[in-house]
């Protein structure tokens, strides 16, 4: 089994390299045994264990659980498009770096995907290639919104022309949502803003026609794509009656929907059936957010539940993700 969404949070974090410090750079307070605490704007952000860096018990518990490789990404909070460019190239050269090292050390079990500075898509084209070439890194996870645009926007197109060039992959995930939290509790913004954004950066590519401009890439977005499943008969009703939604978006989004890939961590059987139905067996891949509380564990248990074809459920454990990564 690969797990296609998982995250690392590095040991330590470096010493702010200029003089003024930017808004959101990170530390780490070190607490007692195995947890340490991200702080983020000298603000508790969240807890960690040292499974986010320690690659001697990560694997251990992908032993427990029948992972046999993961995936790892930054987690998103270090995607940091709030940064300015030179402050936000150095601390994803640390990042990127510290995911190689661990893919280095147990290339049989760890595939990496990196971060880049999209807040400059010139530059973050750029950085593309180094991931590649100087990192040995198989793709880039991006956020859902980049300070406020959605990341389906023509704006990006030199990043996403690089990743076409290079045949690297693109991971979606949900940032914050882009306005003021209306919902709760901190934690409800997760809960339930993560997959509204998510299903707002899905329509977001869908009408901005990014493959249409690039039918090479290949883009995976986290959590089943949020809100989406629901939210796509809606829309592909509205194309179907509009002839001005039909003009701007050439293609059925139906079918658009259909060649990007998604993760499985919709935590019900009910809902992961419905995303077979929506999505089709091809492009869905195991994920789990591992190593955070919030995680699916024991991911393969869901999937037997289906009732499945071995050949469907062997494609859903290693097969699509192969194809997303380009192996």
């Amino acid at each position: 089994m690969i797990d296609m969404h998982t995250h690392i949070v590095p040991a330590d974090f470096p010493v702010y390299p200029g003089r003024e410090k930017t808004h959101g750079w990170p530390c780490m307070h070190c607490g007692e045994g195995h947890h340490h605490t991200v702080m983020i704007g000298n603000k508790p952000f969240r807890e960690v264990s040292d499974n986010a860096w320690d690659i001697n018990r990560r694997l251990e518990e992908m032993a427990a659980e029948g992972v046999e490789r993961q995936v790892l990404s930054p987690m998103p909070e270090l995607l940091s498009y709030w940064f300015n460019l030179d402050d936000a190239l150095a601390f994803g050269r640390y990042i990127n770096g510290t995911i190689a090292e661990m893919v280095a050390v147990a290339p049989q079990s760890f595939y990496g995907l990196g971060m880049v500075p999209l807040q400059d898509p010139e530059r973050a084209a750029r950085e593309v290639r180094n991931l590649k070439h100087e990192y040995g890194l198989v793709g880039v996870e991006v956020g859902s919104n980049i300070n406020g645009i959605a990341m389906g926007d023509r704006c990006f197109d030199p990043f996403f022309a690089a990743l076409q060039e290079e045949d690297m992959c693109l991971f979606v995930h949900a940032l914050h949502p882009t306005k003021e939290r209306l919902y709760g509790p901190p934690l409800i913004e997760a809960l339930v803003g993560f997959p509204n954004e998510n299903g707002l950066g899905i329509a977001a590519f869908i009408a901005n026609g990014v493959l249409e401009r690039f039918p090479r890439l290949r883009i995976a977005f986290s959590h089943g794509g949020g809100s989406f499943p629901m939210i796509l008969p809606r829309l592909q009703h509205g194309w179907e009656i509009s002839a001005s939604l039909r003009e701007a978006i050439p293609r059925s989004p139906q079918e658009v929907a259909r060649q990007f890939w998604y993760d499985t961590l919709v935590y019900s059987d009910p809902a992961l059936a419905y995303l077979i139905e929506v999505y089709g067996k091809s492009q869905l891949m195991v994920g789990t957010d591992y190593p955070f509380v919030i995680r699916e564990s024991h991911p393969g248990r869901r999937l037997a539940g289906l009732g499945l074809s071995a050949a469907d459920r062997d494609a859903l454990l290693v097969g699509n993700c192969r194809r997303f990564l380009g192996l």
